[in-house]
């Protein structure tokens, strides 16, 4: 659940301050640019009044020089300027980037069950987007809009305090207008970039299930809805836009009746003599110095609209208290895992949102795992045997005092040492878009080819891989799409095989290969299973038959436990499965 703890700035801050030295030498080459250019029509007005007075050319060549000279070290610091605030706002969307990366990683798996992949990959594009360039043209051009505005002003005083007062208070109403925007924007931003993530969701729910669609000829369908949503996001910024359209010409016309005020006011002094014409000259330079970094405020005021929405987003995340917390190794139990597993009377409900009320999956679970034992569980669809097996490496947070290992609470092993200890191969079968090797020696931190290579025999795989043009260099597609459902369970079976656990856990590992080939590979595995403990889910009792034990659940709940034998002669549930699945092998090899 997420928490607002520390601000809105909690994680920004220590970022900023990391790259804070760029931002300093930023700010300080911001002075020197404005300070030098704001020089130069000072020297203009000099060069006015030189001719007023029908002094030397040469004194203007002069000028002429001193103005180009400032103008090219001033704009080394502009130079300097740009190259540090936005480096230093680089370094900062790398630095969030990598927390939430790391974040994610962290997080539990009831988090992905509750958020969907498309708006987290939002919050990785957009939101971070948003909050660099509020960190970095964000920052850059407020400090550029303080420096100059307060330099600019001091040589305006210098030349007419009348003048610097019509001009000034005038200029106070596009801060006005800068805040009614700033606030407008922020509301409607927060729903843009709300709807950007429902939209991105769509995308890749279509993309990663572009073969359903296709079977199913929704192609028009789907590109109808989202013509729809796509359309709400662009009235939602052409929306925007109108905001934008209307602040615009406001500020042109706040600005050229200053400019209209100053030539007014202005005008009747230098008629009159008070001022020279080369110092009405020099404050119309400065107020255009003045003028556009205000006008300028407005973005740099939306920035900051768009990159706060964002970040609450980003905390949102980066805030999210996962439900498993790591022991550490200073609670490490001094011992090793040997296989023993234990559930003392378990209960486990998956976490939801708040308003729903999900049913208990698994109730007053009581069974004991004897260190190097093969168990087998099976029973109907949604009885709760994935559930079971995945609260064993914490995937799932078990309660304290109901789940142990090697007779400690499974909560004091740390994540690392206990996950090491386990080798898991999922229902549902990933594989990374990689080659094949490095998909099998994902569970592995050395690169050895031989063990590869045994790994893939003992899962009935490496005669298929034999026949493939590259062999293990065969690059994947994405989720190993360019494999069979057979060969990606090999090739999971695989990579938990070459880790070499205590503890595996097969969850319907081979439910996508045929009768044969599992009997193949289970063949194989009593090379690898014997002296480990061994889980082993299946629907088909063939696989389980040689099991130490087997459990049958149902409707989260043990209803049937003891040995193959033991299961048949109590003529139950499972006694009832094995006579129909016998039944259908003799038909089909009839």
């Amino acid at each position: 659940m997420a928490t607002s703890k520390g601000g809105l700035f909690v994680h920004l801050i220590p970022i900023i301050k990391k790259h804070s030295g760029y931002i300093w030498v930023g700010a300080v080459a911001t002075l020197f640019a404005n300070s030098l250019a704001l020089i130069v029509p000072y020297l203009i007005k000099l060069s006015i009044e030189v001719i007023e007075k029908g002094e030397p050319v040469s004194i203007i060549f002069t000028y002429c020089l001193y103005m180009i000279g400032l103008t090219i070290v001033a704009g080394l610091f502009r130079f300097t300027m740009r190259r540090t605030i936005i480096w230093a706002s680089r370094k900062a969307e790398y630095d969030i980037r990598g927390l939430m990366f790391t974040k994610w990683l962290e997080l539990d798996s009831s988090y992905y069950d509750l958020t969907k992949t498309g708006k987290l990959m939002a919050h990785a594009t957009n939101d971070i987007e948003a909050v660099r360039m509020m960190t970095g043209p964000g920052i850059m051009h407020i400090l550029n809009t303080i420096i100059s505005t307060v330099v600019a002003i001091g040589f305006m005083s210098s030349l007419s305090v009348q003048l610097t007062i019509a001009t000034v208070l005038p200029l106070l109403m596009l801060a006005l207008s800068y805040n009614v925007l700033g606030q407008l924007v922020h509301k409607k931003f927060t729903k843009i970039q709300e709807h950007f993530a429902y939209m991105t969701s769509q995308v890749q729910e279509n993309i990663a299930g572009i073969r359903v669609i296709k079977a199913y000829g929704r192609e028009e369908s789907e590109i109808n809805r989202f013509e729809k949503i796509s359309q709400e996001y662009a009235d939602m910024n052409l929306d925007m836009m109108k905001i934008y359209g209307f602040f615009r010409p406001l500020l042109f016309a706040i600005s050229g009746g200053v400019s209209l005020l100053v030539l007014y006011v202005g005008g009747k002094q230098v008629a009159a003599g008070t001022i020279s014409l080369g110092t009405l000259v020099a404050f119309f330079g400065y107020l255009g110095w003045l003028v556009w970094p205000m006008m300028a405020l407005g973005w740099v005021i939306s920035l900051y609209q768009r990159g706060t929405a964002s970040l609450k987003r980003i905390n949102t995340i980066l805030n999210t208290e996962t439900k498993i917390v790591n022991s550490g190794e200073k609670a490490a139990p001094q011992r090793d895992i040997t296989g023993s597993i234990e559930f003392r009377n378990l209960n486990f409900t998956y976490p939801a949102s708040k308003d729903e009320q999900p049913p208990e999956i698994l109730k007053s679970i009581s069974l004991t795992i004897e260190a190097g034992s093969r168990v087998g569980i099976t029973g109907p669809t949604g009885s709760g045997k994935t559930t079971l097996v995945s609260l064993i490496p914490r995937l799932y947070p078990a309660k304290p005092g109901e789940l142990f290992i090697e007779g400690i609470d499974s909560t004091l092993w740390p994540l690392e040492k206990l996950r090491a200890a386990i080798g898991y191969v999922s229902q549902e079968t990933f594989l990374f878009s990689d080659t094949l090797e490095a998909n099998i020696n994902f569970s592995s931190d050395e690169v050895s080819p031989e063990k590869i290579i045994e790994s893939a025999r003992l899962a009935a795989l490496h005669e298929d891989v034999e026949g493939f043009p590259e062999k293990y260099d065969t690059i994947l597609g994405e989720r190993g799409i360019t494999l069979s459902g057979g060969q990606k369970q090999r090739a999971a079976l695989a990579r938990a095989i070459l880790k070499s656990p205590s503890i595996i856990i097969l969850d319907d590992a081979t439910s996508s290969v045929d009768t044969e080939t599992e009997q193949d590979i289970f063949k194989n595995l009593n090379e690898v299973l014997p002296g480990r403990t061994s889980i082993i889910i299946s629907h088909r009792i063939s696989s389980l038959k040689d099991c130490d034990k087997i459990i049958y659940l149902d409707n989260g709940v043990i209803a049937e436990e003891g040995s193959h034998e033991a299961l048949i002669a109590q003529g139950g549930m499972y006694a009832l499965l094995y006579k129909r699945q016998m039944m259908e092998d003799k038909l089909e090899n009839m």
